[in-house]
């Protein structure tokens, strides 16, 4: 195990409450509001006299105070701030009904509302719960990253630290000795190894895959603290829509409250305080975001599952809204637009061509190298024995009585393959074979392109979506728009000048050095055999690979959008209207609740009638795409 000095890096964790004990609280909550709606159901249909009224109230009383004890302390937290937020219209909603029941509790007039604190709360905790799970997932890929390249103050800055070969390099500095493949796909998105020997920089999050290296610490902050930290940063800043959220409330919460002293004042002025308070609970109550909570919910899961059908897989429900709203879709290359696999592009030999292709693939057989990947069993059984690597070249071994020695052009000189190369039709990456210590042969092999990737990006051309390649790699598809050779942050950086430029951006990305951007954009996908810091920073997870997947998923987010926005028109109607009559007194409290209890249904009647329809690849097997995409 390496060693390697302390760097400046910012801790990541954070002090959290025990997730299991909130989840806990939750279920006893709910526990107790099922039999609260059992018991206010009971008392208002057929209402108690004498000392069982007494002991039933207080008993009611008593399991609302219970319940906004266990779940209340979060949501009082954050309603207390200076401007106004959504906790606050959740807890005027809570106030009213308490209110009313204790009125009705001491007066004998009109029913109780306990059980509505129990629900409002119960909304609220739900949602609060699983934003914090994702927040945590994504601080615990961090945290992760930061164990497994931990800087240690065993070596100050200037001092030297020992990799081993298939060791995690922990520091920013320069090769003293050694040479090695390392492998840099975290942080750069290239996709081969490239050899480094002594003089060569290295960083912190990459991997010596076959060589021991001694590297001089360089000191100072690590690049992949930079990033982390980037990370840690994009995800605190608060989404559009938060943002657009608490504009809203910050007119309605006012404008509810004035309504109600309103119309408890004129009462009062009659000299009926009593019918003016019923009144002012009605309009707070008939004004309870119940109605319009469920709007947006109702259509989100929708959506989610359709969006699981076909390989996308939500880590929050903000992805459906945030898809929706994307005019920019961005992808990384390396693992995302291309598979993690590569594709033999050509390959040529001095003689015997087959025999020579034979050999080569037994022996790239026993290598984890990714270029192995790229050449076919061999047809034949042949013998390799004898296997070893060649640091920072490629490896070795003895097939069939033949040694065969294969790797990058540092096994030959430019004369001795210049014959060869010169009949490849490519020359993407150069594979060297050498027999028996001659020049035998040479392939060329890069990375597959996904077969959907042309497809599906002519589908979000169709649906007027721009596109664009963000790759670290120095080379990508002949596609336009592809920026090449772009480290993490300059990617970052080019993600929000398009922001800036008004545009919502949605990124796609499998990497490590992809996770700054994937936090930043205005919607994320992260490949799910990606790392895990991408996938955990990202708002949804991409499985399966087919990515036609993406343009159907934007399709299907629209939809769902579209009928929440036509929700949202129905229970704003429907609290103009209920307002109205809950101020003049022409709506009881009672009443109030049925009519919020009727828009609830409302909403989730037109949210469920419209079934979804996606539609499919036309390279699927067994069905066929009748339709384009965006009809």
């Amino acid at each position: 195990m390496s060693s390697c000095c302390q760097g400046t890096s910012v801790p990541i964790t954070e002090k959290r409450v025990s997730p299991s004990r909130e989840w806990t609280r939750l279920g006893l909550a709910a526990l107790v509001a099922g039999q609260t709606m059992i018991f206010s159901l009971a008392v208002n249909l057929s209402p108690p006299e004498g000392l069982s009224r007494s002991m039933l109230h207080a008993l009611l009383a008593l399991s609302a105070m219970g319940v906004f004890a266990l779940l209340g302390g979060p949501i009082l937290r954050a309603a207390w701030q200076p401007r106004i937020v959504m906790e606050q219209l959740f807890l005027a909603g809570i106030f009213g009904a308490f209110a009313a029941s204790v009125l009705c509790s001491v007066t004998g007039v009109g029913h109780v509302y306990y059980e509505v604190v129990a629900i409002l709360l119960a909304i609220d905790t739900t949602g609060r719960l699983l934003g914090e799970n994702r927040r945590r997932l994504a601080l615990s890929a961090a945290e992760e990253l930061e164990r497994e390249f931990q800087p240690t103050p065993a070596v100050p800055p200037g001092g030297t630290v020992e990799i081993l070969a298939g060791g995690a390099i922990t520091v920013d500095g320069t090769i003293v000795s050694g040479t090695a493949l390392v492998r840099e796909t975290a942080l750069t998105g290239e996709p081969f190894p490239v050899v480094k020997r002594p003089g060569d920089a290295v960083r912190a999050g990459s991997y010596s895959l076959d060589g021991t290296l001694r590297i001089q610490n360089a000191g100072g902050e690590r690049e992949l603290d930079r990033l982390l930290e980037t990370v840690r940063i994009a995800r605190r800043q608060p989404s559009r829509l938060q943002r657009e959220a608490d504009r809203w409330v910050a007119r309605f919460l006012p404008l509810v409250m004035g309504i109600a002293l309103v119309a408890f004042a004129i009462a009062a002025g009659r000299g009926d305080w009593l019918q003016g308070t019923f009144n002012a609970l009605a309009v707070i109550l008939v004004a309870c975001p119940c109605a319009l909570g469920l709007a947006t919910p109702l259509g989100v899961w929708g959506a989610l599952a359709q969006l699981a059908r076909r390989g996308v897989i939500a880590r929050s429900s903000d992805l459906v809204e945030k898809l929706a709203g994307v005019d920019l879709v961005v992808f990384d290359k390396t693992g995302t637009l291309g598979e993690e696999k590569m594709q033999l592009v050509d390959f040529v030999a001095m003689e015997n061509r087959e025999r020579l292709f034979q050999e080569v693939s037994a022996l790239q057989r026993v290598s984890e190298h990714p270029i192995a990947a790229a050449f076919p069993p061999p047809t034949g059984a042949l013998s390799v024995t004898e296997v070893s690597f060649l640091p920072g070249k490629g490896l070795r071994g003895c097939v069939d009585g033949n040694e065969l020695e294969m790797g990058n052009v540092d096994l030959a000189t430019a004369d001795e393959i210049a014959h060869l190369r010169s009949q490849l039709r490519d020359e993407t990456h150069l594979v060297v074979i050498r027999r028996n210590g001659q020049m035998a042969g040479l392939a060329s092999v890069r990375e597959k392109m996904r077969e959907t990737a042309a497809e599906c990006v002519r589908e979000l051309a169709a649906a007027g979506l721009e596109c664009r390649i963000f790759t670290g790699d120095r080379s990508a598809p002949d596609w336009p728009n592809a920026e090449t050779g772009m480290s993490a942050q300059l990617k970052y950086e080019r993600l929000r000048q398009c922001q800036q430029n008004g545009q919502r951006v949605l990124f796609v990305g499998d990497g490590m050095n992809d996770a700054p951007a994937l936090a930043a954009a205005d919607a994320a996908l992260a490949v799910a055999s990606g790392s895990a810091l991408a996938r955990e920073t990202a708002d949804g997870e991409w499985r399966g690979g087919d990515l036609l997947a993406i343009p159907e998923a934007i399709h299907e987010c629209r939809r769902a959008v579209r009928l929440i926005r036509q929700n949202f028109v129905f229970a704003g109607i429907y609290n103009v209207i209920g307002i109205s009559l809950a101020a003049t007194g022409w709506l009881h409290p009672v009443a109030a609740a049925l009519l919020m209890l009727a828009s609830s249904f409302t909403v989730t009647w037109r949210a469920l009638r419209v079934r979804p329809t996606l539609s499919l690849p036309s390279s699927h097997p067994d069905r066929v795409r009748t339709q384009p995409v965006f009809a």
